[in-house]
């Protein structure tokens, strides 16, 4: 199996968590969407740009950041099998208060504004995915919101490497200490520390 058969494969796999899709669905998905390579470091979505597609993560990890008094912050992190997007841009077609950027070579598949409305209109339950989608792109922001200074940098530490340790190895340590607000030679010695603890 190619690549992109694959890559789409994963996708009509992830779609049908929230729906079911029939075969004639499937083939509607492979029109609407389509594939985009990113070398490491490249841009999907610029700050300040209007958010236009909704990507779906095929293989590879992209990172959502801002300019905070002149520092790049790094806020999240979106990994293989996760859609994305900046919800409020994309919504509302107002400039994104963040940047996506791919971590690692990354294969995405994405789908426009216009060709989403499509995706609603022409299956059965598109409408319901994009109610459950946006519904779970809501949920992350609040728990970003509500999370994302909370605690000590070793117990936000923590938090990051449970909720992403498949991927740990995979995220540069610059990036990990931006996301939990430290330096990285304070993750540095947090790691040391919970090492001696055996954590």
């Amino acid at each position: 199996m190619s690549a992109p058969e694959c890559f789409y494969d994963l996708l009509v796999s992830r779609i049908k968590d929230f729906i079911e899709v029939s075969d004639e669905e499937i083939e509607i998905l492979h029109r609407l969407f389509a594939i985009e390579h990113f070398k490491k470091n490249a841009v999907l979505l610029r700050e300040g740009e209007v958010c236009r597609k909704l990507f779906f993560i095929a293989k590879g990890i992209v990172r959502f950041s801002k300019l905070s008094d002149g520092e790049d912050r790094t806020y999240a992190f979106r990994v293989e099998g996760t859609f994305c997007l900046e919800l409020e841009s994309f919504l509302q077609k107002v400039p994104s208060k963040s940047a996506i950027t791919a971590i690692e070579p990354t294969n995405v598949l994405s789908i426009t504004y216009e060709n989403l409305q499509i995706f609603y209109n022409e299956l059965r339950y598109g409408d319901r995915f994009g109610r459950r989608v946006t519904e779970q792109a809501f949920i992350q922001v609040v728990n970003l919101l509500t999370t994302f200074n909370s605690g000590s940098p070793e117990q936000r530490y923590l938090r990051f490497a449970m909720n992403h340790k498949p991927f740990m190895q995979r995220i540069p340590q610059y990036y990990i200490a931006s996301h939990i607000g430290v330096t990285p030679q304070a993750l540095c010695r947090i790691k040391k520390k919970l090492l001696g603890k055996n954590l």
